[in-house]
């Protein structure tokens, strides 16, 4: 009995359709994602990394990490307490030691019938009384070091500045270069008006080393800066500084302010004014001095 052949068409369509079927099989197979049962269900597969930009941390935000503070600026967080820096009967900054003298402003001259309590150091020199010994043992501790150390000045009465202004401003005026009242606002310019020196306070002395006239030589000077806040005493006129106090850097002037504050000025390496400033929050904003520039 002959088979008589099928229809080619029909073939060949039954051979697609299988032949999509196992190729369907194999790709489900192929792409079916791997079962690890060593991966935890709590675990996810990382996020991928997208162009956003990340939140910033709240100091960053603020421009804290970016802030440059200015040039000069002298971190004051740690000044001393007020009430610890006088006594009972002026305390804070009115007690009499930070009595602020200088030529920068007519506000911080004396009068000329200041005359402070007076008693002699040595050799005719006077020193406030309340400070007296405190001078006295400065001057020890420095001789104690081998040192030859002297008094030049100390205590210098309103009179006495009014002569030396006068004389001054003669010297100048006789070089016939300018009028006699340009040669007393140039004296004035210099720190020398009468009632603008701080030596009237009787809290402020110099001193000269064995060699008088080159002032001091250079371990005397380094000795008496290193060690002064000990008795209460600070560089009055630093280098670097005369923008705050209006004179010239000199090396052996010094000023008694007492332990508390002379610690505290020699450590931060600034003057009277600044210190007597940085109680002012005003005057310590480090904002305010960036805003300023």
């Amino acid at each position: 009995m002959r088979i008589k052949p099928k229809n080619p068409k029909l073939l060949r369509a039954r051979r697609i359709i299988v032949g999509g079927a196992a190729l369907a099989a194999v790709l489900f197979v192929l792409l079916r994602p791997a079962s690890d049962s060593s991966l935890s269900t709590e675990e996810s597969a990382p996020l991928p990394e997208t162009a956003a930009t990340p939140v910033p941390e709240a100091e960053d935000a603020q421009g804290e990490l970016n802030w440059q503070y200015p040039p000069g600026w002298i971190d004051y967080s740690d000044l001393p307490a007020k009430e610890t820096l006088g006594d009972e009967e002026q305390p804070g900054l009115s007690n009499w030691r930070y009595l602020l003298v200088n030529g920068l402003s007519q506000e911080n001259y004396l009068r000329e019938n200041y005359y402070p309590d007076m008693v002699e150091i040595e050799n005719g020199y006077f020193f406030q009384r309340r400070a007296a010994d405190a001078l006295r043992e400065f001057l020890a501790a420095a001789r104690a070091q081998g040192f030859t150390v002297s008094i030049s000045r100390t205590y210098m009465s309103y009179p006495d500045q009014r002569t030396r202004f006068n004389g001054m401003a003669s010297t100048i005026y006789d070089r016939g270069e300018v009028s006699l009242a340009e040669a007393e606002k140039e004296v004035a310019a210099m720190g020398y008006y009468p009632g603008a020196d701080e030596h009237q306070t009787g809290l402020a002395v110099n001193f000269v080393g064995e060699n008088a006239e080159a002032k001091f030589s250079t371990p005397v000077l380094e000795w008496m800066r290193e060690h002064c806040a000990e008795y209460g005493f600070i560089l009055r006129f630093p280098e670097g500084r005369e923008e705050h106090t209006g004179r010239e850097a000199e090396p052996g002037h010094f000023r008694y302010v007492g332990e508390i504050a002379a610690e505290y000025i020699m450590r931060k390496g600034i003057t009277l004014e600044e210190f007597k400033d940085a109680y002012d929050e005003s005057k310590n904003d480090p904002w305010a001095k960036k805003d300023s520039e």
